[in-house]
């Protein structure tokens, strides 16, 4: 490997100390996976407005397309490259503005040294902190917590992710994301241990608030701890985030939580999850825009085979507003179902 010398940025070193330059490609390869999964549903529209009802076919979990790729470089040395879009099973369109809005990197790893990503990706708290394995349902189906982040952005473009190797079950991941112009650059980090059945990450970051639509020096700051503990015959689970200084005068905060559990039943698994959600001040000077709410998601993955399986849920959920002053404006709560068809590929 030669000699290394620390100047700079952490990923300056690992690019600086990757020589791969002379080295002969011993094996690479490219694959195509995606997911589409739709489900029945009959549940609440918007329970901070009301409690009225729709059925409908819609996407259980959102459809993905994606492409992957590897190659051996030599000396322990991979390129890879992942790019992955989003779209609506139900109807075919795309999801949201951006083609591939889940992932567009590419990266170079070292076994001694780690791994260095580039693009647009996850930010440590969506990547790592509050990720799908510490939720019940993985985030995928009608009774999973949805969103367990709080109000920092769940996508980073522009960004330079480094993660070391794992030593004695410790991971650390350090993150930065170039703004456009006249906004506040993202900046994150992670530390993971993974050993035996237990699994730990806390992730912190700050970056432009993405909920003011505001000025250069309007920034947040999120804090996140996510775990589990397999006893094999269940697994309990809990993640937490806390985001500060929203708003433009940095008063307001929000902080979303959960727990659950998964239980090996039958040829499948039972799950189930609660997540509470408490905004305070989140417009920076009322609490007019404020939310509270809880959700509780019972439901069962059944697998039809490796690729393809049955996913049934029940959801009940309540959502409080307030007035600017603090009182109860509203208070609405709704249960809800799904039968959801899921295919792998």
């Amino acid at each position: 490997m030669g000699i290394c010398h620390w100047r700079g940025a952490p990923w300056v070193w690992v690019a600086a100390c990757l020589h791969v330059g002379g080295a002969q490609a011993q094996q690479s390869d490219v694959r195509i996976y995606g997911r589409i999964d739709l489900g029945v549903r009959h549940g609440p529209i918007n329970l901070a407005a009301g409690e009225g009802k729709e059925a409908l076919l819609d996407d259980s979990s959102r459809g993905r397309l994606g492409y992957l790729g590897s190659e051996d470089l030599g000396g322990g040395n991979t390129a890879f490259f992942q790019l992955e879009h989003r779209f609506n099973g139900a109807a075919g369109n795309q999801d949201g503005d951006v083609f591939w809005k889940d992932k567009a990197w590419v990266g170079l790893a070292n076994q001694a040294i780690g791994t260095l990503r580039l693009g647009r990706m996850s930010s440590p708290q969506d990547w790592v902190g509050v990720a799908g394995r510490y939720e019940a349902f993985f985030g995928d189906s009608y009774a999973s917590n949805g969103s367990r982040g709080a109000r920092s952005a769940a996508k980073w473009d522009q960004t330079a992710y480094y993660e070391s190797p794992t030593v004695v079950g410790f991971n650390l991941g350090l993150a930065a994301s170039a703004a456009p112009r006249n906004r506040k650059d993202g900046r994150g980090l992670h530390l993971g241990y993974a050993q035996g059945p237990v699994s730990l990450t806390f992730t912190h970051q700050s970056e432009q608030d993405p909920t003011a639509g505001a000025t250069a020096g309007d920034g947040i700051k999120t804090t996140t701890l996510g775990g589990f503990y397999d006893f094999g015959v269940i697994k309990p689970m809990f993640t937490y985030a806390r985001s500060t200084g929203l708003a433009a005068n940095d008063q307001g905060h929000q902080v979303v939580w959960t727990v659950g559990a998964r239980i090996p039943a039958g040829p499948g698994e039972l799950r189930l999850s609660w997540r509470r959600l408490k905004d305070e001040l989140a417009n920076g000077s009322s609490r007019a825009a404020d939310r509270e709410g809880s959700r509780v998601g019972l439901g069962y993955h059944h697998p039809m085979s490796k690729r393809t399986s049955l996913n049934v849920s029940l959801v009940r959920e309540q959502v409080k507003t307030f007035q600017a002053d603090g009182s109860l404006k509203t208070s609405y709560t709704g249960p809800g179902w799904e039968v959801a068809l899921r295919h792998n590929f």
